[in-house]
Parts: C-alpha cells; sequence; structure tokens
C-alpha cells in the first residue's frame, strides 16, 4: 500500500480544506511533516483513522468539527461538514476513501453531529474511469487493504500507544501482517463436524441420514455434547494460560526488584539455585515413583509371597524328602499299567516276574502313598518362586531408596527456602516486595495446578469425542449416500490435519525469522547490551546480555521506543520478503506513518534509528517536532521528497504549508 494525498476539511484545527501529497519517490521516499506543540502533529495521523475506520483516538472529547466553523454555525444555522479523503494504491488499484461527518444546530443554540459518518469508496479502473464501491463492501474492502488491528503498527503515535508488543491482540495482527491469518481462516472453514456448525465438515454430517440410527444418534448425540464441553474447557485453559503468563511476569518482575536490592542480592540468588534444585527433586521424585509403582504392580504376587515362600523352605529343611519320585507321576498310573500287563516300553508285566514286582515297590515312593514326594515338588517350586522374587525385590527396594531420599532432599530444601524467606523478610527494604513475590508465586501454583487438571479434563474429552465419533462412523453406514458422504468427511479431515501441521510449521518459522530480523533492528538501533526475545504469542521482551547469565529488566521509556521501531521493522521486512507460499495470500507491503517517533529517545538512538528507518519502509510519513528532527536531519535530510510545515496561527486554527 502506498498513499498518495490525504486532505482534511474542518476536521478540528485545520479549517477549510487543507491537503498534503506524499512522496512516492523511491529514493527520496520520506514525507516530513514538522510542527510544533499543539499545532496538529496527532490530528494528523488521527485524520487517518477516522478517515479509514470512523474511530479517533483524541485525549480530549471535543467535537471533530473546527471551533470557529461550529460557532459560525450559530449565526447562518447552516449545516457543515467534517470530511477526511485519502487517496492511495494497494496491489496496482488506485482506491479513493471519503470520510464525511455532517453537524446541524438544533435548539439551544448547540451544535450536534450525525451519530454515524457517511464513507464512500471508489476506485479507478484499468480505463482510468473511477467507479464506485457499493456501501456495504467498503468497510471489508478497507479492511482487507490495512484491517483495523494492524493499523497500530504503520500509524504509530509514540507517545500515546506505549508498547505495543505486549498488547493482548498482538498475535492475531502478527499474523494477519505476514499473511497466516488466510490458514486460520482455512482451519475455521473446514470446521468441526458438529451437525450445527456452519463449516464444511458441519454441512457434510448434517447431510447424513440418521433415521431408524438409534446407536448412530447417540453417539452422535455424546460427540456433540462433548465436543461443546471441549470448547468450554479450551477456552477456560486459555484463560488459566493467560492469567499464568501474566502472573509470571509479575513474578520476573519482582524477582528483578528484589535482585536489584543490593542487600538481598545473595540471598535471592541462594533462593533461585535453590529453588532449581527442588524443581529437580521433585521431578526426580516423580520418576522414582513411577518406577516403584510399575515394579510393584508387574510383579506384585511375587513381591507378597517372599515371607511365605522363605518360612515354608525353613520348615521343609529338616524333612526327609524323597529322591527316587518321577516327576509328574503318581500311583495310580503305575497301577493301571499293572492292571494292562504290558508296560510303556513293551515289556510284559505279569504276576510275580522281575518288572511286577519292581513296579509295586516304585508306587512306595509315588503319591499319595508317598506325602515326601509331594513336599519334595513343593519345595522345588518354592525355591524357584524365591528366586524369581528376590531378583524383583532388589530394584523396588532401590526404588523405594530413591523415593525416600528425594522426599529427604525436597523437605529439606523446604526448610532452607522457607529460612531464606524469612531472612528475605527480615530487610526493612525489601520486605513488602518479597511478601507480593511470595503471594504471586503461591498464586501461580495454584494456577498451575488448574491448568493440569483442565488438561487432564481436555485429554478424557478428546477420547470421549474420538470413541463417539468411532461408534458413530462404525453404525453411520445405512446407505450408499451415506458412505459417500463419509469419503467426503474422512478427505476433508485429512485436509484440516494437513491445513493445521502447515500453519503450525508456518507460525515456527515465522516466529524464529521475526525474532531474527527484530534482532537485527535491534543491534542497529541500540548501543547497549540486549537482545529480544519474542514468545509464542509473538509479543517481545528485553533481556540484558551483560552478566554471566541472561536476565529481563526493566525498560525505560527511550528503550521501550527503540524495541518498538526494532519491532515494526521486523515485521515490515519479513512482509516484504513475501515469506507465504502459494497457498496464501501474498504479503503486503504498508507505509510506515510516525507521530514523534523521535520524542522519547535519546539523541544516539535517534541517529540509529534514523539510519534505519528509510531501509525498511517503502514510504515513510514522520509528524515531528522541530527540535527533534535537528537529532534526525544529518541522517535522513538527503531522502525526504516532500516537506510541510504545520503553522499554528492560533489555538483554533492551523495552516497546512509545503516547504519547497
Amino acid at each position: 500500500m502506498i498513499i498518495n494525498k490525504i486532505s482534511l476539511y474542518n476536521f478540528r484545527q485545520f479549517q477549510g480544506e487543507q491537503s498534503i501529497e506524499f512522496s512516492t519517490d523511491e529514493s527520496q521516499k520520506i514525507t516530513l511533516v514538522l510542527g510544533d506543540n499543539t499545532s496538529g502533529k496527532t490530528t494528523i495521523l488521527q485524520a487517518f483513522l477516522w478517515g479509514f475506520y470512523g474511530n479517533a483516538n483524541f485525549k480530549s472529547k471535543d467535537s471533530l468539527l473546527n471551533a470557529k466553523v461550529a460557532q459560525e454555525m450559530l449565526t447562518t444555522k447552516k449545516n457543515q461538514d467534517v470530511r477526511i479523503s485519502i487517496e492511495l494504491e494497494h496491489q496496482g488499484v488506485n482506491y479513493y476513501i471519503i470520510r464525511t461527518l455532517t453537524h446541524y444546530v438544533v435548539k439551544g443554540n448547540t451544535v450536534k453531529a450525525n451519530a454515524i459518518s457517511k464513507v464512500e469508496m471508489k476506485y479507478k479502473q484499468s480505463d482510468g474511469q473511477t467507479d464506485d464501491i457499493p456501501p456495504h463492501q467498503i468497510q471489508a474492502k478497507i479492511g482487507e487493504i490495512l484491517p483495523e488491528d494492524l493499523a497500530i503498527y504503520f500509524l504509530y503515535d509514540t507517545e500515546r500507544f506505549g508498547n505495543i508488543t505486549s498488547k493482548a491482540d498482538v498475535t492475531s495482527s502478527v499474523k494477519g501482517i505476514l499473511g497466516l491469518t488466510v490458514l486460520e481462516n482455512m482451519i475455521k472453514h473446514i470446521g468441526t463436524p458438529t451437525r450445527l456448525s456452519n463449516t464444511v465438515l458441519g454441512q457434510f454430517n448434517a447431510g447424513l441420514n440418521l433415521e431408524g440410527n438409534k446407536i448412530a444418534t447417540e453417539a452422535f448425540n455424546r460427540f456433540e455434547l462433548a465436543e461443546k464441553r471441549k470448547e468450554e474447557v479450551t477456552e477456560r485453559l486459555e484463560q488459566k494460560k493467560k492469567e499464568f503468563e501474566s502472573y509470571s511476569k509479575a513474578v520476573a518482575e519482582r524477582q528483578g526488584i528484589l535482585r536489584s536490592l543490593e542487600k538481598t542480592k545473595q540471598l535471592q540468588v541462594q533462593k533461585d539455585t535453590k529453588v532449581k534444585m527442588m524443581n529437580f527433586e521433585k521431578t526426580a521424585l516423580l520418576n522414582a515413583q513411577e518406577q516403584f509403582y510399575s515394579s510393584f504392580k508387574n510383579n506384585t504376587p511375587m513381591f507378597l509371597g517372599q515371607a511365605l515362600f522363605q518360612k515354608a523352605l525353613e520348615e521343609l529343611a529338616s524333612a526327609k524328602l524323597d529322591k527316587k519320585s518321577i516327576r509328574d507321576m503318581n500311583a495310580n498310573a503305575i497301577k493301571d499299567i499293572i492292571e494292562r500287563g504290558i508296560c510303556v516300553c513293551g515289556t510284559e508285566v505279569c504276576d510275580g516276574n522281575s518288572a511286577h514286582k519292581h513296579l509295586l515297590e516304585e508306587i512306595r515312593y509315588l503319591p499319595p502313598e508317598s506325602i515326601g514326594t509331594l513336599l519334595k515338588y513343593f519345595k522345588d517350586k518354592s525355591e524357584t518362586l524365591l528366586r524369581a522374587g528376590s531378583g524383583f525385590f532388589i530394584p523396588l527396594e532401590n526404588s523405594y531408596k530413591n523415593i525416600f531420599n528425594n522426599l529427604q532432599k525436597i523437605g529439606d530444601l523446604e526448610d532452607e527456602i522457607q529460612y531464606l524467606n524469612e531472612e528475605l523478610k527480615k530487610q526493612d527494604d525489601i520486605n513488602k516486595h518479597q511478601e507480593i513475590l511470595m503471594e504471586l508465586e503461591a498464586k501461580l501454583r495454584t494456577i498451575s495446578e488448574d491448568i493440569a487438571a483442565l488438561n487432564q479434563n481436555l485429554g478424557e474429552l478428546k477420547k470421549v469425542i474420538q470413541d463417539s465419533l468411532d461408534t458413530y462412523e462404525k453404525n453411520i453406514r445405512l446407505s450408499e449416500r451415506n458412505n459417500e458422504l463419509l469419503k467426503y468427511i474422512e478427505y476433508t479431515k485429512q485436509v484440516l490435519e494437513w491445513v493445521t501441521n502447515h500453519r503450525d510449521k508456518r507460525e515456527n518459522i515465522i516466529k524464529e525469522r521475526l525474532e531474527e530480523e527484530v534482532n537485527k533492528y535491534f543491534s542497529m538501533m541500540y548501543h547497549g547490551k540486549r537482545k529480544v526475545t519474542i514468545d509464542d504469542k509473538f509479543r517481545v521482551d528485553l533481556i540484558t546480555t551483560d552478566l554471566s547469565e541472561d536476565i529481563h529488566t526493566d525498560e525505560s521509556q527511550g528503550l521501550e521506543t527503540v524495541k518498538n521501531f526494532a519491532f515494526i521493522s521486523g515485521l515490515v521486512e519479513l512482509a516484504k520478503e513475501k515469506l507465504n507460499d502459494a497457498y496464501e495470500k501474498e504479503a503486503e507491503a504498508y507505509p510506515l506513518i510516525l507521530d514523534a517517533p523521535f520524542s522519547n529517545a535519546d539523541e544516539k538512538h535517534v541517529k540509529n534509528i534514523s539510519e534505519v528507518l528509510p531501509t525498511v519502509a517503502n514510504q515513510l510519513i514522520l509528524i515531528v517536532m522541530a527540535k527533534d528532527w535537528n537529532y534526525a536531519k544529518n541522517s535522513l535530510s538527503n531522502k525526504v521528497g516532500r516537506e510541510y510545515y504545520l503553522n499554528k496561527q492560533s489555538e483554533i486554527y492551523t495552516k497546512i504549508t509545503e516547504v519547497k
């Protein structure tokens, strides 16, 4: 997007129609707007916001209508308009946006404005003719050109917007700038397979014939109920995660305060070390407990029988046991051989012959005549079980010893941490901070437990959903039409899985690239030893690299300004690279419109920022005070294509003058 011109008519202190035409020269891409305090610099920026979206963010709630014009209306009784016209080029097409708000006089000599502004939008066709965009499509078209939640990054008011990288909508904004919203919208369009949802999967499922299939109907009802519950739990989980992030940040900030106090520095370091050690021991305890439970569960009969086996062997140690018996043979088997008259080996068994006598002798050593043989079998079995159980007992005993040692270490560490907390409390200057930190840590533990419980609940619901879907799909095959729809559903699920995986992969790549680019620009703008980290929500934090380990530190207004510009520069750079593949919308290059960009930065940082910004943006519009421009002039003056001065003639009238 390139902005060619903006015209203001009776907008705040700009009486009548006044215009600014912006430089589109690639070698002199800067348009400079200079002005003193209260001359209307912020009004210029707000004019863009109102022209695009119908919203302006002024500190005062005064009317948008110029005060002198409003006063004249009380005499003339004629209606007057506030109007903003913006001319721009987007993806090779010229657009014209005109937003108007009519004011009128009511009884009591009061000037009122219509409740809603009127917006018109035209575009120039390839033959040079202009055509209107239908009114109901205008806001959607403006949102396509520059979504409102992205405007804060490109229409940037340094003094008002503060830390833009910590705002709640930063995730969706970054995704929009870098083209990821196409994948998000695709996932939403495919949707979930609930019959009530207006999605692809929902419509396919709505077309299935459930009549006469009670099992499938009940399964689908269970699925929809669990799906609804899953959405509720997921929403609660996201809320808890946000709370966890917020409290984690508060804990980190409070710890930073405590560390900065010299009297408590060593105590705090000791406590941090003990906390890390305790977390390690807790992890080791969980592993030892898991190993103990697993071993005990798999070998419980062996373990419980150890004492019994040992006692039985002690009792049998003095017993006289026959060793002439044959394993698994008893007297009834021998009697059957004698009655049959022939041995299994083929020898004839007759009354009185040697084979008959030998078999009669053998019966004496077989049960039930010989209890000694049974005892021998029992002893052999007991010894076998005892040997097997003794091998199991050693790892079980080791696991128990590890559990005991871990518990003892955790107890000792908790006592040491409690002692350090008490010592930290004794310091008068940090007592309040320490108490707040302990409260925050307690709240953080509670939230962590809530997150764990919600994750467990979510896992259970997912199982119910999958089981219900399996039952549903198994029983739904009632007709050829159902089978056809089920094929479509399965294909759509595969597409959804591919898109989701692709989205996740793209997000990770973009996060890494964004962190690289932001750090590159931050190092060019900042002259200290810090670096940028970007979390999964695309929020930016700064850490110092000047110590033995990286730590988070507080940010001054000047440092916050540098960080914001580095972040914006990184975003613009990624958008220019057009990282999106063939399945996604091309990223659009945006201009940077900056109000008071140097007001919070020192001279050296202004110089650094000035050298970087022109290399980032395709078009740069700077609205600055003359004193701030002096710091940047040496670096930027040769890149200025157009220059304007806001000539403040009174508190209610400023004239825009082009400087030749």
